[in-house]
Order: structure tokens, then sequence, then C-alpha cells
């Protein structure tokens, strides 16, 4: 079974659930290739060989890609013509979206010409918003291949894409597959007329081979971990490890990640009187992330943004056994049950973060019991192994249904 997956980039150093997918997928013995519409990330080389992605086929948006896709359409104009025809149907009342759409035509073409030639069993949209131009292609040029497309967490809300009458929902509606990764995104996903029925839950699972051995902890240390964006809920992590600080004189916070605000945080820290126990990691590996989870006692993970989805990074906290106190956000009760595998707080609500901290601290067998029982939920339910061969099964289902649908009409 060849799979293709068509995604904005690959791979992201902040989207280590994609490479996940990739590398079990391809355990379960499928060739697979990867194609993203935008250019090659800066730290694409180091990304594939940390991630172990260097026999995977990936291809981006290039000037060579684009001339190819600018040769496309110039060798087949109908095919230009209908299909910037259907890009305007549904996206001429959003400017910026209409923009960007055509922006990403040429690339689209080439990844149509390529499944041509090379004739995919499944084209799969990794993300539900501009890969859906490929879609289009796939489904109205080149029928015989699988569609299938994945609603996963800022693409459900994206703003150009939430309606019915936008591209996205007109090829998810001819999609042969629908999946998403939570319960939460379903609704959003109905309101592209389709019925719940149609839709699959496939979870971003984990692959618990990564995970380090359970050592031993490190007593009083904290860990946060994420691109330190404004969204992702850093000041309130800074501002409730004050707190705890003030109790647990020996209590230390790690910080695992770069971005926009690190000077900002930096600076909270300085004037909240903790820099002598906070660390600012800045950019690391995964398998460093690993290690620095395995030997801490409580993960906190505080995001603010409504797009935040099942968060792998709270997961891989849960799997190196970290007592996680997380941020309610849309369909975190599908990973983590209040009270039971840990604990969910308000968004921004700092004093509830100090509350369970405490607790933890004060209760260390109470902890140790909850991050076992984490252990077993996720092991239960989001082994990355057992989630693609489920997948990669509903695929062949829905060859073998396009084939014989084929065969019928031939005969």
């Amino acid at each position: 079974m060849k799979i293709w997956i068509i995604t904005m980039a690959f791979p992201c150093p902040s989207e280590i659930f994609a490479c996940n997918d990739v590398m079990a997928l391809r355990r379960t013995g499928v060739k697979i290739a990867v194609h993203g519409l935008r250019p090659k990330h800066r730290l694409f080389s180091q990304l594939v060989a940390e991630r172990g992605l260097t026999d995977i086929w990936i291809t981006h948006n290039s000037i060579i890609n684009t001339l190819h896709g600018v040769w496309v359409g110039l060798t087949q104009p109908l095919l230009l013509i209908y299909f910037i025809l259907w890009i305007l149907k549904h996206s001429w009342k959003r400017p910026i979206n209409l923009f960007k759409s055509l922006i990403l035509v040429p690339c689209s073409l080439q990844i149509y010409d390529s499944a041509r030639r090379h004739n995919p069993d499944v084209v799969h949209l990794y993300w539900s918003h501009f890969p859906s131009l490929v879609g289009y292609l796939i489904q109205n040029r080149l029928p015989k291949i699988v569609v299938s497309i994945s609603f996963v967490a800022h693409d459900v809300h994206y703003p150009e894409f939430d309606s019915k009458d936008s591209y996205t929902g007109s090829v998810a509606r001819n999609a042969d597959l629908i999946q998403t990764i939570t319960l939460a995104n379903i609704p959003a996903i109905e309101k592209y007329d389709i019925l719940k029925e149609k839709i699959v839950l496939s979870y971003h699972g984990l692959d618990f081979n990564k995970i380090p051995a359970k050592k031993e902890k490190i007593k009083r240390r904290i860990v946060t971990a994420g691109r330190l964006t404004h969204q992702k809920g850093f000041d309130d992590v800074l501002k409730a490890f004050s707190q705890v600080l003030s109790n647990w004189s020996d209590a230390c916070l790690v910080i695992l990640g770069d971005g926009p605000e690190r000077k900002k945080l930096e600076a909270l820290a300085h004037s909240l009187g903790i820099s002598h126990a906070v660390d600012f990691r800045g950019f690391v590996t995964h398998d460093e992330i690993f290690e620095e989870m395995a030997r801490t006692e409580v993960f906190l993970f505080m995001s603010k943004a409504i797009e935040e989805r099942l968060p792998n990074v709270v997961k891989e906290a849960m799997a190196c056994h970290c007592l996680c106190v997380v941020s309610r956000t849309p369909g975190i009760e599908e990973l983590v049950t209040d009270k039971v595998h840990g604990y969910i707080v308000q968004q921004g609500d700092v004093d509830s973060v100090v509350k369970q901290v405490r607790q933890a601290f004060s209760h260390p067998e109470e902890m140790s019991h909850m991050t076992e029982i984490a252990y077993q939920h996720l092991k239960t339910n989001f082994d990355i192994n057992y989630i693609m061969i489920n997948l990669r099964e509903l695929w062949q289902q829905q060859i073998l249904m396009k084939q014989a649908v084929y065969l019928s009409q031939d005969s």
C-alpha cells in the first residue's frame, strides 16, 4: 500500500506528532511519502536526522516544484481554469484565503502531477485547510485514488475555512474517509454537513519505544515545555511557580523550548525574584525532552490557545510518569481525567495550579499512584502502533471498496 500525506511543512519542530505518525505507519509495512505546501524548514536536515526520517520521500514548495506546477497548468489549461474557478467559488468572500490559495496553486498542481505519475493508493490530507487544494485535484482527476482528510487542531477553527461553503467542506463531503483526533472536534466537522457516523476518531498516539526507562525523580522538580508564545501561558507557569517556591525553597522549574516571548518571560522571572530557580533551557532535542521529563515530578501545561487539542507534550509527560497539571482545553478530558490521571484547571487560574502542586509535593505516595494510573491509561488508549494499524486497515477497506466500484463499472 502506498500512502501519500499532504501537509503544510514536514518535519516541523512543534509537530512531533506528525513524525510519530509517519514512522508508525512505515512500521506497519506501507510505503509512505510526505508532500508539503510550504518551503523547507530551516532546521530540515537536523530534524530529519534526529527523527529518523532520512529514508522517507519528502517534498516541499520550492522554486523547481513551483516551475513544475506552472508547466502543468500551462500544458493542461482546462485543469488550471477549472481549479482556479473552484477556488474563486469557495473563497471570493474571503480575500486573505483567496490570496493564499492562489499562491499555493503551482505547488498543488505539481503534487497532483506527481500523484498521476506515481499512482499512490491513498492521498491523506493531514490538515483540513490548504491541503484540500490537492484533495480537490485528486478527487476530480484521479478518482481511483482514495482521499482521506483529517481535522486536527487550528485547522478546525481556521477563520477562513469555518463554514460549509469553504473548499474544505467541499472536499470533506466527497472524501472516502474523514478522521479527527478528538471527539471535541466533531461538532465543528458536522457544520460541513457531514454526518457524525462518517467521522472516525483516531488519536495522535505516542511511541512508547522512545520513552526512557523509569528513573528516580528529582524532588520538587517542575518542567514545562513548548514554543514560548503568549498563548502557551508560560507567564502563568512562572507566577504559579513563584508561590510554590515560597513553600519549598528547593523547588526548581525547567522551561524547555524557545520562542518570541523568551526575553519577556526571563524578565518576569527576574521581577518575581525566582530567576535563581528557573532554568530557561531553550530549544532541545526530543530525546533531551524525554530525559528531562523522566527525572521530573510535576509537569505544568497552562496553554490559553483555543486550538489546543490533546497536546502531545502532555502525553509525553504522562508516559514519563510526571504528575500533569493542565489547563482546560478542548477534548482534554479524553486524555486526563481530573483527580485520576492528573489535574485540570481553568485557563489562567494560577491559584488552582499552586493548590494542586502543593497537594502533589505534600503527598508523594498519592502522586506516584496517580502517575502510574495515568501511564496505564495512556498505554491502553494512545499507543501509536495500534492506532496506525487501525488506520491502515480503514484505508485498506476504502481501497477495496473503491476497486469493487470500478470493477463493477467495467463489467
